[in-house]
């Protein structure tokens, strides 16, 4: 026997195995060792690895299925290669061995261990040899014992094959929404699997499920599926809404923000632009201080270059202003209304000339503001020059102040008297209206769509227009258009009767009787409200007498009941006013007797009488003033009150076409 024929699982040395007393033992006589013999060279061919593996090994004992369609890739090496397989297998093997040497009462226990021997051959061929597993040379020498010949084994049947079943897919491991899915909507789709099981009594015949059974197995949980993809819709509806009104929200402050700021920009700019206006409108009227007063109200003055120059400027004028002391000679140019048509006026048979005498047009009034303006002149009032304290008794005591003009301007007064319109002047049929009869004068001053003062008037053919028909009107659009010519807002005396009410509007109680108290009291109302709108305007409101009464001609009782019908009628409409213009180019022989007591006692302090030249006294009690009259009669004949005192020209105002060539003169 070559010492390469040894098995390799067998190692004497290491498990100290002796053949003599295996040999010796009970069952030494059973065991064939003829095999472990040497081969005589020529006897038997070498056996070469592929011997070592039975052909007709039966596999199937250890569970194996000798197919040879079979391929690795069929295998499951998880199975085979597991720790536990190997165990399994193993036991398997074990229990085999065992089963048939118990029950079989055939077994050669030879048989089993030349299966094992073939193994142990197999498995050594894929093993390293080991060098110390050779035995030693006095062994080799020792003669071999003889053994028996081992019986040829009968070859066992071969086990019928099995068709190898077709190897199920791994079922894929559930998700979230597989398992969604067959725990709410499966019940929808296989109802059958949702049959009760057999009944036991009757197995063919299974039980019927309770409305509850099925409403909580089929329906339930679908409803409760919905009830919660409902909430979680509603919950990101309600989310994305949240996020678009909160957006919506965030722009509307955003934009809230920008047009506040916008707005409040806008505010400023306007509130700049007004004050500016305002300002200016000062300044024009010489009231410099005021004009810097205004524009330090604004708050943001620092911010705004333009007024911070605009200021410095008025600081400058203010500076430069002249003080104007001789008031004395302050001239008071005083017009009856004015006509409005000369065609009527000059041609009307019973007072043509004396209108053609005592009156101006508006044309040459118009003129003649413009001659004053164009030789410095400006328009002052009463309060520009007198200021008004108290005594220590308490009475009014009066005192000239100077006025404060830029270089070469000079102070000039305006009054217009008969304001009231007499009837005779408008009204032909005197019915109380007026009429395209009447001698071409204004009938009334009104009120227009924008509040500004107009001047009605009815032309000769019966039209009622409004505008620029009297002097009211007239002055306030050259001052519009020249506001320089008005110091500190000053505007004119407006003297007016009371007999036949005020500034054309019938308000004395006698129309009572014959226009009813309807007619009163609308005409009462028009004429408060030019009334607070003069005043508004800055005039001076002034009483002509209540009669066009010549007070030369009266003696103080006489005075006193004019001015008790005055108190009576026109003050609850006008109010209580300070100034009167004597009528009938008359005045009061003294400022000390009965007569002036009782105009001083009525409230007047301001006394404005005709005269030659320009004369004002201002006394501790009352000032005293002569009023130039301009008419046709003093423009042609005596024209050196004007041309004198540079105030303007008569020779280029009067319209002398218009007045048939001639003006007539006083005798």
């Amino acid at each position: 026997m070559a010492k390469d024929d040894f098995d390799k699982d067998f190692r004497f040395d290491d498990d100290d195995f002796d053949p003599k007393a295996f040999l010796d033992g009970e069952d030494g006589t059973d065991i064939d060792l003829s095999e472990f013999d040497d081969i005589p060279s020529g006897d038997k061919p070498k056996k070469t690895d592929s011997d070592g593996y039975d052909d007709d090994l039966d596999l199937s004992g250890l569970g194996l299925d000798e197919d040879p369609d079979e391929t690795v890739d069929d295998l499951d090496l998880d199975d085979i290669l597991s720790p536990k397989a190997v165990r399994r297998n193993a036991q398997e093997h074990d229990d085999f061995g065992s089963e048939k040497q118990s029950s079989d009462p055939d077994f050669d226990m030879t048989d089993f261990l030349d299966d094992e021997d073939e193994q142990a051959e197999d498995d050594s061929d894929f093993q390293d040899e080991p060098e110390d597993d050779y035995p030693d040379e006095e062994d080799e020498d020792k003669p071999a014992r003889p053994q028996k010949e081992k019986p040829e084994k009968a070859p066992k049947p071969r086990r019928e094959r099995k068709p190898k079943a077709p190897k199920e897919p791994k079922e894929a491991k559930p998700n979230i929404f597989t398992k969604l899915y067959d725990l709410y909507f499966a019940p929808l789709t296989n109802k059958e699997a949702l049959e009760a099981p057999v009944d036991p009594a009757n197995p063919r015949r299974r039980r019927r499920k309770t409305k509850a059974q099925i409403f909580k197995e089929v329906y339930l949980p679908p409803l409760i599926a919905c009830v919660c993809l409902i909430l979680i819709l509603s919950f990101v509806i309600g989310a994305i809404s949240n996020a678009i009104e909160q957006k919506r929200v965030n722009d509307a402050i955003k934009k809230n923000q920008s047009d506040a700021s916008a707005s409040s920009a806008q505010a400023a700019e306007e509130e700049y632009q007004r004050i500016m206006s305002e300002a200016a409108e000062l300044a024009a009227n010489y009231d410099y201080e005021g004009a810097i007063e205004k524009l330090d109200s604004f708050p943001d003055i620092a911010n705004y270059p333009d007024m911070s120059t605009k200021r410095a400027e008025y600081v400058n004028a203010m500076n430069s202003l002249v003080e104007y002391k001789d008031y004395s000679q302050i001239p008071n140019l005083s017009f009856h209304v004015l006509i409005a048509d000369p065609a009527r006026a000059f041609s009307d048979e019973e007072l043509g000339g004396k209108y053609n005498q005592n009156f101006v047009t508006i044309d040459e009034f118009s003129k003649i503001l413009e001659q004053l303006y164009a030789n410095n002149y400006v328009l002052v009032d009463f309060d520009d020059f007198v200021s008004v304290g108290q005594t220590v008794s308490g009475t009014d005591q009066y005192e000239a102040t100077s006025i404060f003009l830029p270089q070469g301007k000079k102070p000039l007064m305006l009054t217009e008297t008969m304001v009231n319109y007499f009837e005779y002047m408008v009204d032909s049929n005197a019915d109380g209206v007026a009429d395209a009869g009447g001698a071409g004068f204004a009938n009334k001053l009104v009120l227009d769509e924008n509040g500004d003062i107009k001047a009605e008037y009815i032309d000769s053919s019966n039209n009622t227009l409004t505008g620029n028909y009297d002097f009211v009107p007239i002055l306030e659009d050259f001052i519009k258009e020249h506001p320089d010519f008005s110091y500190r807002g000053a505007r004119a005396i407006l003297a007016v009767t009371g007999s036949q009410g005020i500034f054309g509007y019938r308000c004395n109680t006698s129309y009572v009787s014959t226009k009813g108290n309807d007619f009163y009291e609308q005409e009462k109302a028009g004429a408060i409200a030019i009334v607070e709108a003069l005043k508004a305007k800055g005039y001076r409101l002034a009483c002509y007498t209540y009669e066009n009464k010549d007070y030369r001609n009266l003696n103080s009782a006489g005075i006193t009941a004019d001015l008790q019908s005055w108190t009576q009628q026109i003050a609850p409409i006008i109010g209580n006013i300070d100034t009167f213009v004597f009528a009938q180019a008359s005045d009061l022989s003294d400022y000390t007797g009965a007569s002036f007591n009782v105009m001083y006692q009525t409230g007047f302090r301001y006394f404005i009488s005709n005269g030659k030249e320009p004369s004002t006294e201002v006394n501790n009690t009352y000032v005293h003033q002569k009023r130039l009259m301009v008419t046709g009669e003093t423009m042609v004949w005596y024209k050196e009150r004007f041309t004198d005192k540079g105030l303007f020209d008569p020779n280029m105002v009067v319209d002398m076409t218009a007045r048939g060539g001639d003006v007539p003169k006083a005798g």
